[in-house]
C-alpha cells in the first residue's frame, strides 16, 4: 500500500511522473457474458458522491471519474464482478449501502463507529485526516487538545469531525463542503480547518487559494468500499484478494490523477 507520506509528497510537491500504463484511460465496465448458459456473474450496485479527487463528474466527459473510481473499476474488472455505478449525495448513498442488498459505497472511512454497520473491502487508498492552517499562520499544535483555543471548521459528515470533537472537547463549525470550510479559513472566519490530506489541497485549488500549511497530521485513514452486510461473502472474499494485488496500479492511479488535477 502506498504510504501516506508518499501520497502527501505527491500532492504537495507533484513529483515527475512517467506512466507505464495510464490507469485513468482504462475504465471499461466489466462485460456482461454473452453465453446465457453460463452461470451468471456476480453483480454489485456501486454508489459514490461528488468528492474530488476521489470521485467526481468529469466536466469534459460527463462521466464519473477520480482516483477511487479508477481503482474500484479496475478491482471489479479483475475480480470478474459486474456492476452499476451511480453518483448521489453522501447521506443517501451511505443509507442505501446499509439497507439494499449487494450495494456498496465508496470511498468510506473505515472507523470504529462504522465497523459493524458494513462488510468491508479495502483499503482502496491510504488517506489521512489533518488540521490545516493559513500559509501565514504561526499556530503550533502538538495534539488536538490545542484546538480549544481556536475556531475550527470542517466539512459536515466528514469522517474525522465526530472523533476529533470527542477527543478535543470542542465543537467544530461544520459546512456543506470542503471549499466552504476553506473559504472560512482563508477569509479569517476560522483559525484551522479539518480535512483529508488529499481533499485540502484540491479544495484550496478549487477556490483559487494558496495551499494551506499542515498544522497537525491527526490520524491515518483507510478509505474503503463499504458494502451491505447481506452482500455475498464469496464476492467480498474475491474482491479482497484482488485488492491486495492492485498496489502498482493504485500508485499509478494516484500519481496520474494528482498530476492531471493539479496542472
Amino acid at each position: 500500500m502506498r504510504s501516506l507520506c508518499t501520497l502527501m509528497l505527491g500532492l504537495f510537491l507533484i513529483a515527475p511522473y512517467a506512466a507505464a500504463e495510464d490507469p485513468v484511460a482504462k475504465k471499461s465496465v466489466a462485460p456482461i457474458p454473452g453465453n446465457v448458459t453460463e452461470a451468471p456473474r456476480p453483480s454489485l450496485i456501486l454508489l459514490t458522491e461528488e468528492n474530488p479527487p476521489y470521485n467526481f463528474t468529469n466536466p469534459d466527459t460527463g462521466e464519473i471519474d477520480g482516483i477511487a473510481v479508477t481503482i474500484v473499476q479496475e478491482l471489479m474488472t479483475r475480480a470478474g464482478v459486474d456492476y452499476s455505478l451511480a453518483l448521489m449525495p453522501w447521506q443517501r448513498a451511505y443509507r442505501r449501502a446499509k439497507e439494499v442488498a449487494s450495494t456498496c459505497v465508496f470511498v468510506t472511512n473505515r472507523t470504529p463507529e462504522r465497523e459493524e454497520k458494513f462488510k468491508w473491502v479495502g483499503p482502496l487508498i491510504e488517506g489521512g485526516w489533518a488540521i490545516f492552517k493559513r500559509p501565514d499562520s504561526d499556530i503550533i499544535l502538538h495534539d488536538v487538545s490545542g484546538l480549544k483555543n481556536y475556531v475550527v471548521a470542517g466539512k459536515r459528515d466528514g469522517g474525522a469531525i465526530e472523533p476529533i470533537e470527542h477527543a478535543s472537547g470542542i465543537r467544530i463549525v461544520t459546512t456543506s463542503s470542503d471549499e466552504t470550510a476553506a473559504r472560512m479559513l482563508y477569509h479569517g472566519r476560522a483559525d484551522l480547518w479539518v480535512s483529508g490530506v488529499t481533499d485540502a489541497p484540491m479544495a484550496a485549488r478549487a477556490i483559487g487559494a494558496e495551499l494551506p500549511k499542515l498544522a497537525l497530521l491527526w490520524k491515518k485513514a483507510d478509505l474503503s468500499l463499504a458494502c451491505a452486510k447481506n452482500t455475498p461473502e464469496a464476492v467480498l472474499t474475491r474482491l479482497r484478494e484482488i485488492n491486495t494485488s492492485l498496489d502498482a496500479f493504485r500508485e499509478q492511479a494516484i500519481a496520474t490523477h494528482t498530476r492531471v488535477l493539479l496542472e
